[in-house]
Formats: structure tokens, sequence, C-alpha cells
């Protein structure tokens, strides 16, 4: 009786491709390819300025 860890191992190394998890594969990357491709929120650049120019103030009084 095989598990889907055996499979996906095996699929790794050359292995017969499960269907299934081809398509979960698949899937999953073009998830974190449209994630990735998306541009940063103006409030989240916001807040790393702030961030960044409170690390600058704290190293001019070191």
């Amino acid at each position: 009786m095989g598990n889907n860890k055996t499979k996906r191992r095996t699929a790794g190394r050359g292995g017969a491709m499960d269907p299934e998890f081809d398509s979960l594969t698949a899937a999953l990357r073009q998830m974190h390819d449209s994630i990735t491709n998306e541009p940063v929120p103006e409030d989240f650049l916001d807040l790393l300025d702030q961030i960044d120019a409170k690390f600058s103030a704290s190293k001019k009084f070191s």
C-alpha cells in the first residue's frame, strides 16, 4: 500500500508522476507566480519607509 509521500518522492526522482499531484503542483506554481508578480501595496511601502527612517535615526545616535 503506497502513500502520497512515496509518490511525491519518486516523481521527483524520475518516477511516474501522479496526475493529481502534477495538477496540484501546476496550480501551486501558478498561484505563486501570480502573487510574486503583484505590485507591493503602497501602505506596505510606506511602512517600510517608516521603519528605515527609525533605523537610520537610531544609528545616528549610536
